[in-house]
């Protein structure tokens, strides 16, 4: 018998045996969870009503880390679906590197909408540089993202499983910047990147929601922000689910999807992020850190506003307008308005001259807010009967 030859059938068959162990063991995991927010805005605190704030980047760093430990075997990928990117104040910059920074961290997707393109793809990748950004049918960005869910193997070479796409989508908002149909820009995106199943998010009016249904039956979920259109739950449409995250970053939505029994099988939730979704320590610190740098940039701008009173009529305030409008002032007290420059401080933009040009009175005109000797915080009887002196 000749050995040598032996052995070397017997190295073959044992290097067989391992290479096939190995693919094997690279089994892919067959299913991937979304967790997907919208509409942030550079909001790095919880933003909403006086009473219960909601969102905020240390209560989703929270609600991020608890998905992770309860799905250890699985995908865990954070989508912003779009305008997570502050476009107002002097301290914007801050607010969208500290955004930017969050979102290299945590590992999301940013999706881009017609609001974001207002401040310009150049401005939102030095702010998160290294941050995959999407839309389809932008010149230069990706428009979606592949994840291959089951089979085994390295490449090409094993059982490939099913090909679920990510489609970041937008179609033209109100006073946003006209884009290109989303319906065209989504047919090419197919075109160019065919799947198994499509998951569709973006800033998406009802009316393309629909369209887009009706046009695609393998799309298995659309994750949508729409102004303040909120699901409370979400909605099914036949083999469809349909989630509007609302504003501001308030709510989180998570969609599970897997490969389950030759077909989609589907589980989406939204929460929203009050105070039972606690603050995580670390992150909170950084956010008060950052919005201490912007208040005082905003407070800078805003010393540069002040304005003397001139030689002609002067502001006098709403406490002056009292004697003899009593009753009105005493309804005006329970108003928003009254309390419109105080309701910033939720948000600590209470000394951002672009909120305060509405939520002040005569903000830079001659005598107007800010005067140290005078209160005209809030819209008072001035902001629109002009200067009562």
């Amino acid at each position: 018998m000749n050995w040598k030859a032996f052995a070397g059938f017997l190295a073959l068959i044992v290097i067989f045996f391992v290479v096939v162990g190995v693919l094997l063991a690279t089994g892919r995991p067959d299913e991937v969870t979304f967790f997907f927010k919208a509409d942030t805005q550079g909001y790095l605190v919880p933003c909403g009503c006086r009473t219960v704030p909601a969102g905020g980047l240390a209560r989703t760093e929270t609600a991020l880390h608890r998905l992770r430990r309860a799905g250890r075997a699985r995908q865990v990928v954070p989508v912003e679906v779009t305008h997570g990117f502050a476009d107002r104040g002097p301290g914007r910059e801050i607010l969208n590197d500290a955004m930017g920074r969050f979102y290299r961290r945590q590992g999301f997707l940013v999706g881009l909408g017609s609001y974001d393109l207002l401040l310009g793809v150049d401005a939102i990748r030095r702010s998160a540089p290294d941050v995959p950004l999407l839309l389809a049918g932008q010149e230069g960005l990706p428009g979606s993202r592949e994840f291959r869910l089951g089979g085994w193997g390295i490449g090409p070479i094993g059982k490939q499983g099913k090909i679920l796409r990510l489609v970041v989508l937008a179609e033209t908002a109100p006073g946003g910047v006209p884009l290109p149909d989303p319906m065209k820009a989504f047919a090419d995106e197919r075109k160019a990147h065919p799947a198994d199943g499509y998951l569709v998010t973006g800033q998406l009016s009802p009316k393309t929601v629909g369209a887009i249904l009706k046009a695609a039956p393998d799309v298995v979920a659309v994750v949508a922000q729409w102004q303040s259109d909120v699901t409370s739950i979400p909605q099914q449409a036949g083999t469809h689910w349909v989630i509007y995250v609302g504003d501001r970053g308030r709510r989180a939505a998570t969609v599970d999807v897997a490969w389950s029994k030759e077909r989609w099988s589907v589980l989406p939730t939204i929460d929203y992020l009050g105070p039972d979704m606690p603050s995580d320590p670390a992150t909170e610190k950084e956010v008060n850190a950052v919005l201490e740098r912007v208040q005082a940039v905003n407070r800078a701008a805003l010393a540069n506003l002040a304005s003397p009173p001139g030689a002609g009529d002067r502001y006098v305030g709403a406490e002056a307008c009292k004697a003899c409008h009593g009753e009105i002032h005493k309804r005006w007290t329970l108003t928003p308005h009254a309390r419109a420059t105080a309701d910033l401080a939720i948000d600590h933009q209470q000394e951002n001259p672009e909120c305060l040009r509405c939520h002040a009175t005569g903000l830079g005109n001659p005598g107007g807010f800010p005067q140290p000797a005078l209160d005209l915080s809030g819209v008072q009887c001035e902001a629109c009967h002009g200067p009562g002196g």
